[in-house]
């Protein structure tokens, strides 16, 4: 579904329950039952919801990157504030690029997709205004790590994010995750205006929410060489509206058709609001696992209690029955995003799995 969580601090929870809290607590306001219609009736419309995955694919995107503001960096790599426009809006995204000498064809770029922040106007900001830096704390160091490594890096606020616009945007539960995708495919169109990049090789990294915004992103476009995916939300709608819905709920213990309705009853008003017809099943990207076309690495804990390892392993199970490329790490532990030597790890396997797809 959408959702994953920015690190949170709170002496009453710790952070994986907390994070699991706040994204069922999201995911609550956000379901409803389905209408009635299928993926293929989605599929042979003229023309499609712009919002789901074939109305994704029928857009156009165009987009250039504009400086901001140089931010603080470290000796290995420089960044800097860039904005873009996606549907109109002003979207901001930080950029790391090496401090070596640019190959001949450019840096291979990758871009990072973050994870839910339960609060986005405070997306990556810090107490202290000198260590505002995009994607705040919780991701500290892993964008920068693969600059480290050669890759020019951005990382999208997505719209309502931080100070880009379009806050109204992140109050549309589930839905949420199809605007990032536009925010991140207007991105790639702005690729072109960024100097030394090798737009032949162009990767992507999403964490968590990140993960489902990149499966949307991926189905919608072909920039993409290769994508990793870390404990990402793959699951659809209705899984994902029991799995959280039993964790929030503290009132029953039981779940029936009754129960369900109850955790899938918000997102129905949601869709209304569109003034379109519109079915989940059309946003939901694992429906649509026939239709990927690069290669796909997968990093998991298998106790992740925030976004289930079972998701990962419903993912690679498509993508082989439909003889499609993939790697799939598991991770001892709950960490939900993976720290020190499994980090270290991860990053290591995507830098080797982008370097095998690269032309």
């Amino acid at each position: 579904m959408n959702a994953n969580m920015d690190r949170i601090k709170q002496k009453s929870l710790g952070k994986a329950a907390l994070s699991r809290y706040l994204f069922a607590a999201l995911l609550l306001g956000l379901w409803a039952l389905p209408s009635v219609s299928c993926i293929a009736q989605g599929r042979s419309r003229k023309k499609a919801p712009p919002i789901s995955i074939e109305g994704l694919r029928q857009r156009t995107y165009e987009s250039n990157l504009a400086f901001e503001q140089e931010m603080e960096g470290a000796a290995p790599y420089r960044a800097d504030l860039m904005s873009y426009t996606s549907d109109g809006l002003k979207v901001y995204t930080l950029v790391n690029t090496p401090t070596t000498k640019a190959p001949k064809k450019g840096f291979p770029v990758l871009i990072f997709g973050h994870g839910y922040h339960p609060n986005p106007p405070k997306y990556g900001i810090n107490p202290d205004p000198k260590e505002n830096r995009r994607p705040g704390d919780y991701y500290q160091g892993l964008q920068e790590a693969y600059a480290e490594k050669g890759f020019l890096v951005l990382t999208p606020d997505y719209r309502g994010h931080s100070n880009s616009e379009g806050y109204e945007y992140t109050q549309t539960g589930y839905l949420a995750s199809n605007y990032y995708a536009i925010d991140v495919l207007n991105l790639i169109a702005a690729l072109k205006t960024l100097k030394n990049a090798d737009l032949k090789n162009v990767y992507y990294v999403g964490h968590s929410l990140g993960g489902d915004v990149g499966l949307k992103m991926l189905l919608a476009t072909d920039k993409i060489r290769a994508a990793s995916l870390w404990a990402p939300v793959v699951a659809d709608s209705w899984e994902q509206a029991l799995f959280y819905g039993t964790f929030y709920d503290e009132k029953s213990d039981l779940v029936d058709t009754t129960r369900m309705q109850l955790y899938a009853g918000h997102i129905d008003k949601n869709i209304r609001k569109l003034g379109y017809p519109y079915t989940a099943e059309e946003g939901d990207p694992i429906n649509y696992m026939s239709d990927i076309s690069i290669p796909l690495i997968i990093h998991h804990a298998k106790e992740d209690d925030v976004v289930p390892f079972t998701w990962s392993v419903a993912l690679v199970a498509k993508l082989y029955k439909f003889k499609k490329l993939f790697e799939l790490y598991s991770y001892n532990g709950k960490d939900h995003l993976l720290q020190n030597e499994m980090r270290a790890k991860a990053v290591e396997r995507d830098v080797d799995f982008f370097k095998r797809s690269e032309k």
